[in-house]
């Protein structure tokens, strides 16, 4: 009786031992393996170029295009994703992204370089939502800022670009903070704490910007094309 104590007492910290590496196991397992999502979602304000963008990618043409009130999707097969340019209509845009996000694998910021002083804080605002969209931010997934209407004279490049948005992030963010502060503010994200000065580096995605053109001579989006081709 005596020797099946002793046993018993040399078994339980065994089992406890592989009852504990199992269980990692299964931990890492499903943070490394989790399924990714395959939505490739284009967003940014009222003509940005959006859909011009996204013509450019299915059929590399130009394509005549007016305000869209329903998404465009194309399938890219050989990599199993699929594009989604979605309206820039505010209420259209958040309905449709908090739809599509729950799949996402990476976003695609439009913007129009040549109008983008006077349209700074509502791209900013876009970008604001992309980055406190629960599904998205839970997904770390690559944010791309493609910096469109390079032709124009007075286009802005895009690490001009970066640095405004993160200026007008810092604003967003602090605004936001405070309201969530207050008894106003439930359900407020946020990115930072309210003193914090927000710059893409410290964000849980990688951003990048890129200066691209969807119509006219100029015609050049190979770098967008590149960065989805390695997602």
């Amino acid at each position: 009786y005596n020797e099946y104590k002793s046993y018993l007492r040399m078994l339980v910290p065994v089992v406890i031992g592989i009852a504990i590496i199992v269980f990692i196991f299964l931990l890492l397992k499903s943070y490394l393996f989790k399924s990714k999502g395959t939505n490739i979602i284009i967003v940014g304000i009222e003509n940005s170029g959006k859909t011009a963008v996204f013509a450019q990618l299915v059929a590399g043409k130009e394509v005549q295009t007016q305000t869209s009130i329903l998404e465009n999707t194309h399938t890219i097969s050989e990599q199993n994703l699929t594009v989604i340019d979605i309206p820039g209509n505010s209420r259209l845009r958040n309905e449709m992204l908090l739809k599509y996000s729950k799949g996402v694998n990476s976003v695609v910021l439009c913007v129009d370089s040549a109008n983008f002083v006077d349209k700074v804080r509502e791209n900013a605002e876009v970008l604001f939502e992309v980055l406190t969209n629960d599904d998205i931010r839970k997904s770390k997934c690559p944010i791309l800022l493609f910096c469109n209407k390079q032709d124009g004279e007075i286009a802005r490049g895009a690490a001009a670009i970066k640095l405004a948005l993160e200026r007008e992030l810092t604003t967003l963010n602090q605004t936001a903070a405070n309201s969530l502060a207050s008894e106003s503010g439930g359900g407020q994200q946020t990115l930072g704490r309210s003193d914090e000065v927000i710059s893409f580096d410290k964000l849980p995605h990688v951003i990048t910007s890129v200066p691209g053109c969807c119509v006219g001579p100029e015609t050049d989006i190979s770098e967008l094309k590149t960065w989805i081709s390695l997602l």
